[in-house]
């Protein structure tokens, strides 16, 4: 009997001690699933293929193997007077250099293993271009008749920003038959001219928080309306507007981030967006996310209120959608006084963690700018975002940033989350995970023994069985 019971608990050991060490090795070294990411922008127009290549290379040196790419960001130093010293280059949209640059980047990422994604449009926000006719943009019902939707300065909306010759009307968020034109006009395009085989590692179409205010009028509103409510829509009556809301609400959904997922899976391709707004939104956060294949919230450096409205969007998007990952574009910042190139470990693992604890278990890195290829020009420096690029004065901090991330997006993946603890997770085998106020992970074994991992340092503490 004492030779039996010795022989039961030596491999109750052996079971501990694989399990143990299975986990505690791909918490070191996290699969290449979990990718911690980047906003790539060309901002200016200021891009070429040698800086194009040194950019990939610089991330696949330091981790990050997820890049989302925007094509044709345009910097500004005034809202009142957007065009004020700006300096452009020679990536002109669409030109030969731009398609080149395009391809080089998607040809690079592919031998480095970086998966890319690319923004739905020029810009950041929505979904528009210079393809977009009149009769298929956002537009209002007014009392002097259908108008494009404007905004407040009076100008007709638009992809924003963006650079002058890739600007252009934003699409009918109402109708899927423009949406999937404009999918087709951009990111069709790019898919016909650049073959897959220079392309293997484009996985995905990118769609921003919403900053296109709203829309009220799509071609089909009145047919839609009938049909949903049974009644005819009357704009001069008050009593058709909570049935309006709901109804542009529910197309946004399905017309518009529907209709750009059923159009990027015919490719392949699969949706990642941001479901809430920096302006009026029509839509609701929680039908419009679970539309998209994943979902991501946004947190800021110099911002010190927590963003609720973000977290909650994207957590609800995804609990309603059965999604277990969910994103943060991580560290943005804005303006000239908030731009950071002053940036270090310790100030923005803090900010992550916050976050970490609120249910983001994946990281984006807000932002990653393409620089020259000859390091003797100037840096191209953007009014907005935290500056990890190959050129940040603290470039030797990203490499521990992005392991850290990893390690921590990596547990917090693992199995389901445990009940309404969005910082505990619990794997099928019995093991439970607990992300613990000083950042660390408190590692339950199925027999009761825990361990308390650290991102960063290793095991710091191990406790005998309870």
């Amino acid at each position: 009997m004492a030779i039996l019971a010795f022989t039961l608990m030596a491999q109750a050991q052996m079971a501990y001690d694989s399990l143990r060490e299975s986990l505690w090795h791909a918490f070191l070294t996290p699969p290449d699933s979990i990718r911690v990411g980047c906003y790539y922008y060309w901002v200016n127009e200021q891009v070429d293929p040698k800086g194009v290549k040194a950019d990939l290379r610089w991330m696949k040196d330091n981790g990050i193997t997820l890049a989302f790419l925007a094509t044709d960001i345009r910097n500004r130093t005034r809202w009142d007077n957007p065009w004020e010293g700006q300096t452009f280059g020679k990536n002109k949209f669409q030109s030969r250099l731009w398609w080149k640059n395009l391809r080089t980047a998607l040809k690079t990422a592919g031998e480095l293993g970086i998966e890319m994604g690319l923004f739905n449009c020029p810009g950041w926000s929505q979904s528009g271009g210079p393809w977009v006719k009149p009769e298929e943009a956002m537009r209002n019902w007014t009392t002097k008749g259908i108008e494009i939707c404007k905004t407040k300065e009076g100008t007709d909306v638009m992809c924003s920003p963006c650079s002058p010759e890739a600007q252009g009307l934003e699409v009918d968020k109402l109708s899927k038959a423009h949406v999937q034109k404009h999918f087709e006009a951009f990111i069709g395009e790019i898919l016909r001219r650049i073959p897959p085989k220079d392309r293997p590692t484009l996985t995905t179409v990118v769609v921003d928080s919403w900053e296109r205010g709203k829309q009220n009028y799509t071609d089909s509103i009145f047919s839609k309306f009938r049909q949903r409510y049974g009644y005819e829509l009357d704009y001069t009556n008050p009593g058709c507007k909570k049935d309006l809301d709901r109804l542009i609400a529910d197309l946004v959904a399905s017309e518009y981030m529907g209709g750009l997922t059923e159009k990027a899976h015919q490719y392949g391709l699969r949706t990642w967006c941001e479901p809430y707004a920096h302006s009026p939104f029509p839509a609701n956060s929680i039908t419009y996310g679970s539309a998209a294949d994943e979902v991501a919230a946004e947190f800021w450096v110099g911002d010190h209120k927590f963003r609720q409205k973000e977290v909650d969007a994207a957590i609800g998007a995804a609990r309603r959608s059965g999604k277990n990952r969910v994103w943060a574009e991580s560290f943005t910042d804005g303006w000239p006084e908030l731009a950071k190139d002053d940036w270090s470990f310790e100030k923005l693992k803090p900010i992550a963690d916050r976050y970490f604890h609120a249910g983001i278990n994946a990281s984006i890195l807000h932002v990653m700018i393409s620089q020259p290829g000859d390091d003797s020009k100037p840096a191209v420096r953007p009014w907005f975002g935290t500056y990890f690029d190959r050129r940040s004065r603290h470039s030797r901090e990203l490499k521990p940033l992005v392991t850290y991330l990893r390690r921590c997006n990596f547990m917090l993946q693992l199995g389901r989350r445990a009940d309404d603890a969005y910082d505990q997770r619990i794997l099928s085998n019995g093991t439970t995970i607990r992300f613990t106020d000083d950042s660390r992970f408190e590692v339950t074994f199925p027999d009761g023994r825990q361990e308390l991992w650290d991102p960063m340092q290793g095991i710091l503490k191990t406790g005998e069985q309870k």
